[in-house]
């Protein structure tokens, strides 16, 4: 039994390390969200005459100003777009390591639902085990798509209030608490923590 949880942590370890890379994505796609908010900030103010004073006698410096900024814009939702897929990315990957550590249980050695629950010494069960993998799973799997949500909704016409709203659920992702999957990540590895 110990060798089953010891091949289902391994799995475990593996899926820590995409939550790791998750936070470095997080932390990108704000910064993409934030270079993009701050064009969409510019956008009203560069579509104003007034706001070109001497420089409204230089030929289409409007359109072109306006231009620039559309591209840049575009550009900054291609790498959005880009960023989740890489976050997609890894909700398959955490999905695959749920359902190849499922079939390693319940395939290999058919483990009896008694024998899922069996504690040895201070290591989780396997029901432990997988139960908290499955939550991670659920959890990224929401995140994933609330953030897909977030980032169809930002458009060159988002109000400053809409994109204040945004930014604070990516900020927040609320699907992912930091307190319950330090929980499962110290159930599974209690071995390694005394």
């Amino acid at each position: 039994m110990e060798t089953v949880i010891r091949k289902v942590q391994q799995r475990l370890r593996k899926v820590r390390e995409e939550m790791d890379r998750w936070d470095g994505l997080n932390s990108r796609l704000l910064s993409q969200f934030s270079n993009a908010t701050a064009v969409i900030s510019r956008l009203p103010v560069l579509g104003e005459y007034k706001n070109y004073g001497v420089l409204c006698t230089v030929p289409g410096i409007r359109e072109d100003l306006l231009g620039k900024q559309m591209e840049s814009l575009e550009l900054i939702f291609v790498s959005m777009r880009e960023t989740l897929e890489e976050f997609n990315a890894i909700v398959k990957t955490l999905n695959k390591a749920l359902r190849d550590t499922n079939q390693m249980v319940k395939g290999g050695s058919a483990l009896t639902a008694k024998q899922m629950q069996l504690q040895v010494g201070i290591l989780p069960t396997v029901a432990e085990c997988l139960d908290g993998l499955r939550t991670l799973c659920e959890m990224h799997q929401d995140e994933f798509a609330l953030k897909t949500s977030i980032i169809s909704l930002l458009t060159w016409k988002s109000s400053s209030s809409d994109i204040a709203a945004l930014r604070q659920l990516l900020v927040d992702q609320p699907n992912i608490p930091k307190d319950e999957v330090q929980s499962i990540f110290d159930i599974i590895f209690a071995d390694e923590i005394c």
